[in-house]
C-alpha cells in the first residue's frame, strides 16, 4: 500500500493505492493540521520530552494518527508513504494507533507494529521496483569512521558500531585521520553500501545542511558530484534528513544530496541520534540484512528488536531513541508489477484535473461582474 500526501490551497490531500486501486481523500485545513503536527514533532526535539509526558506522547500520538487517516487493519504488511511539506520531518512508525495508559514504552500500540513503513520523495519511484535485490555476497561497506578521539567531538560508541558491521561485511572501513573526504570520494564508486558514522548539522536559513568528515565539513550540494550508485547509503548521523524545506521539493538535506548523486536507498536520521542507541541498532539492521531480510524489512524488525531487548533500560526504549532512523528506497521486490506505471499516470491525471478546476473557479470568479451600489 502507497499513500502520497500533498498540500492543496486549503486542505491537505492524499491519495492511497492498494493493488489496482487509487483513492482521493483530504483531512483538516492548512491552518489547522500543521499546529497539531508541529505540536507532536516537539516531542523530539528533546530526548526527555517523552520521557515527561508520556500519556501526553501518547495522546497526541493518536490524534495525529486519526487525523492522518492511517490506515487500520490492513492485510499489507508493506506501507509506502510519500510526505509533503512538514510531513518529512514526521516518523510515522512511531504513531499511536491506540491510546493506552502503560509508561512502558515496549508496549505501547505503535504504528510500527502494524506496517514495514518506508518512505519515497514521489511516487516516480514505484517505476524503479524492476531492480533486482543484490545478494548478500555482492554486498561491500565502505565505512567512514572518523571518531574523533580525545576531542568534544568523539563518538565513543562509533568503534562498536564499525566492528559489528565488519562482523556481517566486507569492505573498507576508514577511520580517524583516513576517514577524510578525499579518501570517501575515490572509493565510493566501488561499494555497494556506503555507510557514514560521524556528525552533520541541519543547518538553517542562512547555512544549509552539512556532514563531517575528519578534516572538513561538506555541504549537501557539493555531495552533488559524486559519481556513484550505491545499493544502499547509510548516514548514522544526526538530523542527516533534516534541511531548509521547499514547496513540492522537501528538505534539502545531506540525505537528498546523496540521492542527486545517484543514491537509490538510504537510510537517514530525523533528529539529533545518541551514540550508544544508534550503535544498538546498527548492529540489528545490518545482522537483519546479513540473514536475507530487504532494507525496508531490516529497518523495521531493528527497531523491534530495539524494543524488545532486555538488555535496554525502558528510559531507553522512548521512540526517540528508536524511531530517528527512516527508509527511502525500494521495497526490493524481486517480481516486477505491471501496473505501476498507469497507477501513477493515474495519479498525476487527477492532480491535474483538481488544478484545471481550481485554474476554472478563480478564472470565472474574476470575469464575474462585482455587485456594488448605485
Amino acid at each position: 500500500m502507497m499513500i502520497e500526501y500533498f498540500s492543496g490551497f486549503e486542505k491537505m490531500y492524499f491519495f492511497i493505492l492498494d493493488n489496482n486501486r487509487i483513492r482521493l481523500d483530504f483531512y483538516w485545513d492548512n491552518h489547522t493540521a500543521t499546529p497539531k503536527i508541529i505540536s507532536f514533532l516537539d516531542f523530539f526535539s528533546d530526548a526527555n520530552k517523552i520521557i515527561d509526558n508520556i500519556s501526553g506522547y501518547n495522546h497526541y500520538g493518536h490524534s495525529l494518527y486519526t487525523m492522518l487517516k492511517l490506515p487500520q487493519n490492513s492485510s499489507y504488511k508493506n506501507l509506502i508513504i510519500v510526505p509533503d511539506g512538514i510531513l518529512n520531518f514526521l516518523p510515522f512508525e512511531a504513531l499511536i494507533t491506540k491510546e493506552s495508559k502503560t509508561t512502558n514504552f515496549a508496549q505501547m500500540h505503535y504504528m510500527l507494529n502494524d506496517f514495514n513503513i518506508g518512505y519515497e520523495n514521489s511516487a516516480q519511484f514505484y517505476l524503479s521496483f524492476d531492480k533486482l535485490r543484490m545478494t548478500n555476497k555482492d554486498k561491500t561497506v565502505l565505512g567512514v569512521f572518523p571518531v574523533f578521539e580525545k576531542t568534544p567531538l568523539e563518538l565513543s560508541y562509533s568503534k562498536n558500531e564499525m566492528k559489528s558491521i565488519q562482523h556481517n561485511f566486507k569492505g573498507k572501513y576508514l577511520t580517524n585521520k583516513a576517514a577524510n573526504f578525499k579518501n570517501f570520494s575515490n572509493s565510493a564508486a566501488n561499494y555497494s553500501i556506503l555507510h557514514l558514522s560521524t556528525h552533520a548539522d541541519a543547518g538553517d536559513i542562512l547555512a544549509p545542511a552539512s556532514i563531517k568528515f575528519y578534516d572538513q565539513d561538506i555541504l549537501y550540494s557539493e555531495l552533488y558530484h559524486l559519481k556513484i550508485q550505491p545499493d544502499l547509503v547509510v548516514l548514522s548521523a544526526c538530523e542527516t534528513g533534516i534541511g531548509k524545506l521547499y514547496k513540492s521539493e522537501g528538505a534539502m538535506s545531506i540525505a537528498r544530496g546523496f540521492q542527486w548523486a545517484g543514491a537509490q536507498n538510504l537510510l537517514f536520521s530525523l533528529w539529533k541520534v545518541n551514540d550508544y542507541t544508534t550503535s544498538v541498532f546498527m548492529e540489528s539492521f545490518y545482522q537483519n540484512i546479513k540473514n536475507g531480510q530487504s532494507y525496508l524489512e531490516a529497518n523495521a524488525n531493528a527497531k523491534r528488536d530495539f524494543l524488545n531487548n532486555p538488555e535496554i533500560s525502558n528510559a531507553k526504549k522512548s521512540p526517540y531513541y528508536w524511531s530517528a532512523f527512516v527508509y527511502y528506497g525500494t521495497l526490493e521486490n524481486n517480481k516486477t508489477p505491471t501496473n505501476y506505471t498507469y497507477i501513477v499516470l493515474g495519479i498525476l491525471f487527477v492532480i491535474a484535473l483538481i488544478w484545471l478546476f481550481i485554474r476554472y473557479k478563480n478564472e470565472k470568479a474574476a470575469r464575474s461582474p462585482k455587485k456594488g451600489k448605485i
